[in-house]
């Protein structure tokens, strides 16, 4: 038996996160593994990761090969994300949840793409995969089949959570502050 103690972890709303609506604990997934309405969706730095094992009835979505377009080297169209989404058994009323390696960085990529096409039902399972595995919760290497979904993906809308260059240099102009967020490797 493993005699190991897991620390408990702290309500999600109790921690100060500015939006913790978009959060949900690995027990809230634990307790929807089989239901329809959601859909979780694994997203890793770590392209073989999902293969290895995921989550039950978890999806993969590779933010490199699925989420971009090689030759315009930007994010796929609305049509294709609408292939993408559908092809993994996402319908108009599912609860997409986001996990995945490296602390959800490759998850939370997703998570503000699916945005740009306007998707709202979108949660992030708190302390991603390591959190799951480290909690001793299972993990499979059977990839699940679902029927085509009906979601109807909106047009791309970069404006409400994106920055360009323009909106940078008048956010300085006012003295407000950027956080880098790179690592210190990245950042030299």
């Amino acid at each position: 038996t493993d005699t190991r103690t897991i620390p408990a972890v702290p309500p999600i709303a109790s921690r100060g996160y500015a939006h913790p609506e978009v959060l949900v604990s690995t027990e809230w997934v634990a307790a929807h593994l089989d239901d329809p309405a959601v859909r979780l969706v694994e997203s890793d730095e770590d392209l073989l990761l999902y293969e290895v094992g995921h989550i039950p009835g978890a999806v993969k979505i590779d933010w490199v090969t699925d989420l971009n377009d090689a030759t315009t080297r930007d994010y796929l169209d609305r049509e294709r994300m609408q292939v993408l989404l559908r092809s993994r058994g996402i319908n108009q009323d599912t609860t997409i949840v986001f996990y995945g390696d490296k602390n959800n960085w490759w998850a939370a990529y997703a998570f503000w793409v699916f945005r740009l096409f306007g998707i709202e039902r979108l949660k992030l399972m708190d302390g991603g995969r390591a959190r799951w595995v480290e909690e001793g919760r299972p993990l499979t290497t059977d990839a699940p089949r679902y029927p085509a979904g009906n979601l109807a993906v909106g047009p791309r809308d970069d404006a409400g959570i994106r920055a360009f260059r323009e909106d940078v240099l008048a956010h300085l102009q006012r003295r407000g502050q950027l956080v880098d967020v790179r690592s210190p490797e990245e950042f030299r």
